[in-house]
């Protein structure tokens, strides 16, 4: 499949370039990615680039993952990343620090699958993080994900291990609204979130 652009007034999704290279290898650098994420570690500067130049390019044109640039509108600077990886019909996603907070991961979600959906290239969605990743289960429950539980993850960590993993599912007649289901810290961090604004 040839890459298409998303948007909407809060976020654009299009293709990561060279010149985004710099800021994939900063955000990397992140504990947390090392913590929850199975991004090389260490992760280093010729990583991001054959993400960018190789990896993202192939598996497009493959139709293995659909991979996109999170950027917000008006701006060329990259903010994250975002992927569907199509044949386990898998999302997954990472934002740079100083951009967490915006909206900009559920508002790509909501772009990714709406357009999958539409296009019919799945008709369910699956998302898993390793458990205590709040923020993206946040993100997966805000976006109208239903909570499975744990399972053994869909891809390998980085050392080769399939972990346990939260798992959670949205199909395409899935209504967007917050499912009850959730763990407790998940739900917690949020309700706080609300009492606290």
């Amino acid at each position: 499949m040839k890459p298409v652009e998303l948007s909407s007034p809060l976020v654009r999704l299009d293709q990561p370039t060279a010149a985004d290279a710099g800021a994939v290898f900063d955000y990397c650098q992140d504990p947390v990615f090392e913590r929850y994420l199975t991004v090389p570690w260490p992760y280093r500067r010729e990583d991001a680039d054959s993400f960018i130049s190789e990896y993202v390019p192939a598996a497009w044109a493959s139709d293995q993952e659909y991979t996109w640039a999170v950027r917000a509108p008006g701006s060329p600077a990259l903010v994250g990343v975002i992927g569907l990886r199509v044949p386990t019909a898998s999302i997954g996603y990472w934002l740079g620090a100083p951009h967490r907070g915006h909206g900009y991961i559920p508002e790509a979600q909501r772009l990714v699958a709406d357009w999958a959906f539409s296009a019919g290239v799945v008709d369910t969605i699956t998302w898993q993080c390793l458990p205590g990743n709040i923020a993206s289960a946040r993100t997966a429950r805000k976006t109208g994900f239903s909570f499975l539980g744990e399972s053994p993850a869909d891809h390998p960590h980085r050392d080769g291990s399939f972990p346990q993993a939260w798992t959670g599912r949205l199909r395409a007649g899935d209504d967007r609204e917050p499912k009850a289901g959730w763990p407790a810290d998940v739900v917690a961090d949020v309700v706080a979130d609300v009492v606290a604004g």
